[in-house]
């Protein structure tokens, strides 16, 4: 039996680890209240240094401009996002994570650490540090050639 070429085992496990993962997640932000795509949005925020607008942030996070407004709000009313008018252009809305929505990001992502515990209990340090370190270099590569492709969509 031939088998496929490595590049196409690699997307075949990529794909796995990530519906696996995101299903995994899912099931731990229940207790939050808060969704995938939620949780994201507030990922994104976090990893910003100042603010973004709604629509920088709806291609950041694959979402649409309504579907990521209407998460705003949720948030906003939670006070776990800020919203400001852009001064330079009063039509955009500026968004950044507050310190309410840092907390609740840190007591979301430290809920997880009962199953990725379990989920690396097999695992050594050294192979966990190269894992991020490996992890780490694909969303760079990741990064890159998601905007490559959002540059190419562009009129």
């Amino acid at each position: 039996m031939q088998h496929p070429p490595l590049s196409a085992q690699f997307g075949q496990q990529l794909g796995v680890v990530s519906t696996l993962y995101r299903s995994l997640i899912e099931s731990l932000l229940v207790p939050h209240d808060v969704t995938w795509a939620q949780f994201s949005l507030l990922l994104h925020l976090a990893r910003r240094s100042g603010p973004s607008r709604i629509s920088e942030i709806a291609s950041a996070v694959n979402l649409t401009q309504p579907a990521v407004t209407k998460v705003v709000q949720k948030f906003s009313a939670q006070q776990m996002v800020f919203v400001r008018s852009d001064q330079n252009d009063g039509r955009n809305r500026l968004v950044e994570i507050t310190e309410v929505g840092r907390t609740r990001l840190v007591a979301m992502q430290q809920s997880f650490g009962p199953a990725f515990h379990e989920l690396l209990l097999d695992w050594s340090s050294e192979e966990i540090e190269r894992l991020i370190h490996d992890l780490t270099r694909l969303s760079a590569t990741l990064v890159t050639l998601n905007e490559a492709q959002r540059g190419q969509k562009k009129p």
